[in-house]
């Protein structure tokens, strides 16, 4: 059996008549029920931090393997912007040569002004940006292999 120490603590005087209660009910000493109620307390805490210690462990394992996928992800969606606008750059280069006469290339003229004053007032508001601030994590290496 384990020794025992002597412990002086203050409780208020419901939880005291409470106590005293439950030693009547049960018969079992006020000592011992504080004891108990330590111990499990001590048990549960003890607990609650080895789930917190296996939380963050298993949150760490799951972002490192996730990690690697969203960096694929990433790289993949630079590609297909890249290849999206070089698409657009050929189609726009392509209908440019189609459009020989005056009136043509003065409509696919306006249109490209069109264009282009609408992607600058979303890129002044900021809506492009913010989009690629969440996908992109500051610290991506497009440039290294996964």
């Amino acid at each position: 059996m384990a020794k025992t120490e002597r412990v002086n603590a203050t409780i208020n005087s419901n939880t005291k008549k409470d106590l005293e209660k439950l030693s009547a009910k049960t018969g079992v000493s006020q000592s011992e029920i504080i004891n108990i109620a330590i111990q499990e307390h001590l048990k549960l805490m003890s607990t609650k931090d080895n789930i917190d210690f296996i939380t963050n462990e298993i949150y760490r394992a799951v972002e490192s393997k996730l990690d690697k996928y969203h960096n694929r992800l990433f790289r993949l969606l630079a590609k297909i912007s890249k290849a999206s606008f070089t698409s657009l750059y050929i189609n726009a280069h392509m209908l440019s040569y189609m459009c020989q006469n005056e009136i043509s290339q003065e409509f696919l003229k306006q249109e490209i002004d069109i264009a282009n004053k609408k992607a600058y007032a979303v890129l002044k508001e900021g809506f492009l940006e913010e989009d690629i601030f969440k996908l992109f994590p500051k610290d991506l290496d497009f440039n290294k292999d996964y």
